[in-house]
């Protein structure tokens, strides 16, 4: 990988997560703690789209609207978010602050144009993770608005960077660089040792371990990051933020002698409210 200009690498740390906590007070309420909408799941997926509104709600969303095409979620058995079928409303009907689109969600004509509207519309809280960052490596839709958050994994970077994924984990740092230079906004390069970069500053997450190395991770930390900037959170805050808190649950799992191989995604969001508190009350 050719060397871009390097720059320092900022450690996050429990100290800074606990000064970006949204504010809890005895005022509030559903509307004022912001609606999140969620794109996410299939037919082919459905569990991804539960797990992030799941996570969106954990993490303190108001809010939480969960749209697919032909809905295969029931509401009876997740009582707790809303949910909406894509075929029967359009998505830009629905009341939303923040919104997220991508897991489980296809890599298809319907994801780009999505992706097309909200830029077209110029909408400050989008969330990309998954799908939603394959359709825009193979349909050239970057770059996105400076606001917006990107979620990559080492195989979706390296789709959009058209590289193999041995050289983005070979040098992260740099790749992270590259990956904002291209997408134009906020890129979370997800892995061991996970990476933050804005237009400005590159920030290293210093929690997590191994036990995050499991399917459905991603999708419970694109609800967390949603669900902040439906609560006003910077892009660069709620990415911080969501990443540190995620990386805390796999800490707590692990300190609680559970074994790295054993956690689930969905182990992780019934840790966030502990892991939340924790932070909160340093």
């Amino acid at each position: 990988m050719e060397k871009m200009k390097s720059d320092l690498i900022y450690n996050f740390r429990k100290k800074a997560a606990a000064k970006l906590l949204p504010a809890v007070s005895s005022t509030d309420n559903k509307s004022r703690r912001g609606r999140s909408l969620l794109l996410a799941g299939s037919s082919q997926y459905p569990g991804a789209g539960v797990l992030a509104a799941k996570s969106a709600l954990r993490m303190g969303s108001g809010y939480v609207v969960l749209a697919q095409k032909g809905i295969n979620v029931s509401s009876l058995e997740n009582p707790d978010f809303l949910v909406a079928d894509l075929e029967q409303q359009h998505w830009q009907e629905l009341k939303f602050d923040s919104i997220l689109v991508g897991p489980g969600f296809g890599v298809n004509d319907f994801t780009a144009q999505v992706i097309r509207d909200l830029k077209r519309r110029k909408f400050d809280k989008v969330i990309l993770d998954a799908d939603a960052i394959t359709v825009c490596a193979q349909q050239r839709l970057f770059p996105l608005l400076p606001s917006w958050i990107i979620t990559p994994h080492a195989g979706e970077l390296a789709r959009c960077l058209n590289m193999d994924s041995s050289e983005i984990e070979s040098d992260r740092h740099q790749a992270v660089l590259r990956g904002q230079e291209l997408a134009g906004c906020i890129v979370l390069l997800k892995g061991h040792g996970t990476l933050v970069r804005n237009s400005r500053k590159t920030y290293r997450i210093m929690s997590g371990n191994s036990a995050l190395a499991k399917s459905g991770t991603g999708d419970v930390l694109a609800g967390m990051i949603t669900a902040l900037r439906a609560q006003n959170l910077t892009p660069t805050r709620a990415a911080l933020l969501g990443a540190y808190l995620h990386g805390a649950c796999a800490n707590l799992w692990v300190a609680r002698g559970k074994d790295e191989l054993s956690m689930m995604a969905s182990d992780v969001i019934e840790l966030l409210p502990e892991v939340v508190h924790k932070v909160r009350t340093i």
